[in-house]
């Protein structure tokens, strides 16, 4: 009635494109540092947090660790 084999290239073909797709966007998404001489490609370079952005994390922090002490009770020790 149904056979299994008359599928074979469909999922064949769609295993093969997901490769090639795959290797694809590897390629074409891969970084390359540094990108050579006189390349403006420079890594990211962000300035120390002031004490209000280190405060708000501390807090956003403190808050997931909360909703996991609720959410997990069971738990021994979560290291805050």
């Amino acid at each position: 009635m149904n056979d299994p084999q008359q599928d074979n290239g469909l999922v064949t073909g769609m295993i093969a494109g997901a490769l090639v797709g795959a290797t694809a966007a590897a390629v074409l998404l891969r970084r390359r540092f540094p990108a050579g001489a006189g390349s403006d490609e420079r890594y990211l370079e962000l300035p120390p947090p002031d004490s209000a952005t280190q405060e708000a994390a501390r807090t956003a922090a403190a808050a997931i660790v909360a909703r996991l002490r609720s959410a997990f009770p069971n738990l021994t020790r979560i290291d805050t």
